[in-house]
């Protein structure tokens, strides 16, 4: 039905005020326009829907069948105009963001803060998860955003970059590197290491530097978090190759964080998102929050 929104306004207008030139006033139109809309209305719908009187009009049986309907109509298109306002104006919204393990627990939190404390109604979730998990949850619109690195070019995936971090050795505080200021790769020959899962972007980060310093270390143990790698680190079972990040998540441990140099290895940490739909006006916000905190001093 080719039925227009003048149309109901028209008709809802008449039908309260009852008559047609007030009803012309009240929405800022001429009198003849007014008729105009409601005679095209009752050809759509292929009834009367005033009885004309000289001075009044009233609802026919159809018109005032008609009226709560169309008051119905207007009003859900208010609520649903005045939702996507809400949402545009971050009034209500929400973003989910999937973030690895060791950045859920370091970089997000103080975004977070001051991101809910400047738009309180917007709703945020995290899915902390495994870094090669973060592409397929963004593909299958399980997460606005994504923070983690890229381990190889996917043309489903943009990338912004937001930071670099570089890779250190984690060691327990009575192990011969623990005093050492610095230690390079080809120290490492001999030592029992703990890697991450092969097909976390940070495994094939570590394996390419130490294959590129002809170093042969033996990985002993393969773990999929790096807390898990620090408290086996803590037990003597190994050292660790992680980013300089989980140094906050060493403070319960005895462990130590030392240099790793020749050469100095960095990767790039990117906040991640599905190509194909746009950002919510949520996570396009919460992305400016996130850019934001990366261009802050530490």
């Amino acid at each position: 039905m080719n039925v227009t929104l003048r149309q109901l306004q028209a008709f809802i207008a008449v039908a309260e005020l009852g008559r047609f030139h007030l009803a012309a006033d009240h929405l800022g139109l001429t009198q003849s326009a007014i008729s105009i809309l409601i005679r095209d209305l009752e050809a759509v719908l292929k009834h009367r829907l005033f009885d004309r009187h000289t001075r009044m009009v009233s609802l026919t049986t159809a018109g005032a069948e008609f009226l709560p309907q169309a008051r119905k109509i207007m009003s859900d298109l208010e609520i649903a105009v005045t939702n996507v306002h809400e949402l545009a104006n971050l009034q209500r919204g929400r973003v989910t963001i999937a973030a690895a393990i060791v950045l859920a627990a370091t970089l997000l939190p103080p975004v977070i803060a001051r991101f809910v404390k400047r738009y309180p109604d917007i709703q945020v979730q995290v899915r902390d998860m495994p870094e090669e998990e973060i592409r397929s949850a963004l593909k299958r619109n399980e997460a606005d955003l994504g923070i983690g690195t890229v381990s190889a070019d996917d043309p489903e995936i943009q990338a912004s970059v937001l930071m670099r971090d570089q890779l250190t050795l984690i060691c327990r505080s009575d192990h011969r590197f623990a005093r050492a200021p610095q230690v390079s790769w080809a120290n490492l020959s001999g030592e029992a290491l703990i890697g991450l899962a092969k097909d976390n972007p940070l495994r094939g980060l570590v394996d390419h530097a130490l294959i590129a310093s002809g170093v042969e270390v033996k990985t002993r143990y393969e773990v999929r978090f790096s807390t898990t790698a620090i408290s086996m680190v803590a037990e003597g079972l190994g050292i660790a190759i992680l980013p300089e990040n989980s140094r906050q998540l060493t403070t319960n441990v005895d462990v130590r964080i030392v240099d790793l140099v020749d050469p100095v290895i960095s990767r790039n940490i990117s906040i991640l998102q599905y190509r194909q739909p746009m950002l919510s006006p949520a996570a396009a916000k919460m992305k400016e929050f996130l850019m934001g905190a990366s261009r802050k001093p530490s």
